[in-house]
């Protein structure tokens, strides 16, 4: 049976987040692609399908906070019962689509650094398929013409290409909806999804912050056990990864590390179909076989694995 591999390309892994519209370094950026490749090709060999989607970085997260798009132009009206007051001002209108045009030129530059790479990428900008209803609320029924387009290109035998995007919001007028959302609501529609990456500049999550506390004076958190009934009862990941996001130095309006831990467990917990959720470093051995379905899972790995209890 054919499996789909979603793996979210993390801001962290394709770009220079403490830059404005900065580009990780090619020599990175190019062995975490030269990795998507070869994943491809290998998933492509067993009959097996790849979806990618990827993070703003630098690209998106400044400019939503800049222009304060995350909680939208409607949070921001006046409390006039006038008609105007949910319709844009100047600022909004120059903010969205100043990240729009940024997110655009990060998804080309992606696909074509994928194509040179002779993966047959197809981007998707969500805007196009999604409104959101008060953004993590929307129902998944909105995301259904997403989800059919993406069927459409795989079955021709395209890798679609998505990401977070800045989107129209019934109720905030506009939001920005992460590629966590994304995956999360690809996992419910598309039954044939088995595994879910996050790609990211560290190993998975950590007791500490890696970024302040060497690895030899860490702990990495090699495996999470989530159930729908007991997910409550793992509530440490999230709490830590709290305290780290309060020490980041750079913007991430969508969540960050505690973010990808909300929906890799929300994906595991939810999921209808047996799926497991990892989060891994760029440019890892461990990496480029998870992407590929090479390996089992095992808890000894240098990553965090989300699996069912």
């Amino acid at each position: 049976m054919s499996k789909i591999v979603i793996v979210k390309l993390g801001g962290a892994a394709i770009t220079n987040k403490k830059g404005i519209c900065e580009l990780a370094p090619e020599n990175n950026l190019s062995v975490l692609l030269d990795q998507v490749a070869t994943a491809y090709e290998i998933l492509k060999g067993a009959g097996h399908q790849l979806i990618l989607v990827h993070g703003a970085g630098s690209f998106g997260h400044p400019q939503a906070v800049k222009y304060n798009l995350k909680s939208g132009w409607s949070a921001s009206a006046s409390s006039s019962t006038d008609a105007l007051s949910n319709m844009p001002n100047q600022n909004y209108l120059k903010g969205y689509s100043h990240i729009r045009n940024c997110l655009q030129a990060l998804c080309q530059a992606i696909a074509s650094k994928l194509e040179a790479r002779h993966v047959p990428a197809l981007t998707m900008s969500p805007i196009d398929y999604v409104e959101t209803a008060n953004c993590e609320d929307t129902p998944t029924s909105a995301f259904e013409a997403m989800a059919d387009r993406v069927k459409r290109y795989l079955a021709l035998g395209f890798v679609p290409v998505l990401h977070g995007d800045a989107v129209l919001d019934q109720i905030r007028g506009c939001t920005i909806l992460s590629g966590d959302i994304i995956m999360y609501q690809l996992t419910r529609l598309l039954p044939q999804v088995r595994r879910c990456v996050f790609i990211t500049d560290v190993c998975g999550i950590y007791k500490l912050d890696p970024k302040l506390h060497p690895e030899e004076e860490n702990e990495l958190i090699r495996h999470i056990k989530v159930n729908a009934a007991t997910e409550d009862d793992h509530p440490q990941p999230d709490q830590l990864q709290q305290q780290q996001q309060n020490r980041m130095a750079v913007a991430d309006v969508t969540g960050g590390m505690q973010g990808k831990v909300k929906w890799a467990k929300r994906m595991v917990s939810e999921s209808q179909q047996d799926l497991d959720t990892v989060i891994c470093r760029w440019g890892t051995d461990e990496a480029l076989d998870i992407m590929a379905l090479k390996v089992e899972l095992t808890p000894n790995a240098l990553m965090t694995i989300f699996t069912r209890d």
